[in-house]
């Protein structure tokens, strides 16, 4: 299956190639299998692999087998390593360090990202963001939500702008921002450490 040049950044080959170095280059301590990586890139397994071999080839990842299980992680040992986890951080790594600072954050029921950043990531075209809008429903701590999103900013290198609302508030939606959010693109995170696009 063609994978076309992501919207986001348009820079890499494939938007599954960006998608495989982001998984792997944002958490170098990370190992998966061609199968997982397939899932995360949403191709098939033996276009995963290809991307996976050129990857090796460049000397961007690394593999090993353990049984008959072939783990593929970064390689931090590359010259092009910390460049490309500062560009993937700001272009790619939104899902993943948002999901995963909002996960740490009790009473937290549902979040999105929503507007251009989301628009990009799920391949709409249209102008570079210049921020990331997060949506976040059910009822954090105030303070434990503020730390989180300086977090988030800090290692995203790029604005994020949260709003918080009520569950109720969301099932209602009686407002046009809501409806609005609804209606367009939006990436809903599983905060168990799974992201679904919409």
């Amino acid at each position: 299956m063609y994978s076309p040049a992501p919207a986001l950044l348009p820079v890499f080959r494939s938007d599954a190639q960006a998608r495989i170095l982001a998984a792997l280059l944002l958490d170098p301590s990370r190992e998966l299998s061609i199968a997982d990586l397939a899932g995360l890139a949403g191709i098939r397994p033996p276009n995963a692999l290809r991307e996976v071999n050129r990857l090796i080839g460049a000397g961007l990842l690394k593999d090993r087998r353990v049984g008959r299980a072939r783990l593929v992680s970064a390689d931090v040992s590359s010259p092009y390593h910390q460049p490309l986890v500062a560009i993937l951080a700001r272009s790619f790594g939104p899902v993943l360090v948002i999901r995963d600072e909002l996960a740490a954050v009790a009473g937290i029921d549902k979040a999105l990202i929503f507007g251009s950043w989301a628009a990009r990531f799920l391949g709409h075209g249209g102008p570079q963001p210049r921020d990331v809008d997060v949506l976040v429903v059910g009822e954090p701590p105030g303070r434990e939500l503020r730390r989180a999103n300086a977090r988030m900013e800090d290692a995203l290198h790029i604005p994020v702008q949260i709003t918080n609302i009520g569950a109720a508030e969301w099932v209602a939606a009686d407002s046009e921002f809501l409806r609005d959010v609804q209606a367009k693109p939006s990436i809903t995170l599983d905060l168990t450490g799974r992201s679904d696009r919409q």
